[in-house]
């Protein structure tokens, strides 16, 4: 009985043959809305190939997490925390006085 490693690789031939065939018969059309339909057909088929060998390296085993890098400065910042103080959104344009923003919103 064949495993899912086994099962996934021969679809994945299965695939490129298909390609392969669809490439040729783009290579070959007359009209190009047949063109045009066929390249999008390989392309949609590339991306089941490119899928299905990702599902082959994860159900082996040789994808590796990678470890975030720590974050900083900007980065940090919470969710909805606008990253730009008062004088940088002024000297942008935006006008911070107190009668636009309100007297909760112009302490920072």
């Amino acid at each position: 009985m064949p495993t899912s490693i086994d099962a996934l690789k021969q679809a994945v031939e299965f695939e490129q043959q298909a390609l392969d065939q669809y490439i040729i018969a783009m290579d070959n059309a007359v009209h190009e809305k047949t063109k045009q339909t066929l390249k999008e057909y390989a392309d949609d088929k590339q991306q089941k190939i490119d899928a299905l060998s990702w599902m082959i390296m994860a159900e082996a085993g040789d994808v590796e997490k990678e470890e975030a890098a720590p974050q900083t400065g900007a980065e940090k910042l919470t969710a909805g925390k606008c990253p730009f103080s008062r004088g940088d959104l002024e000297k942008m344009g935006f006008d911070m006085s107190q009668s636009t923003m309100g007297k909760d919103h112009s302490e920072s």
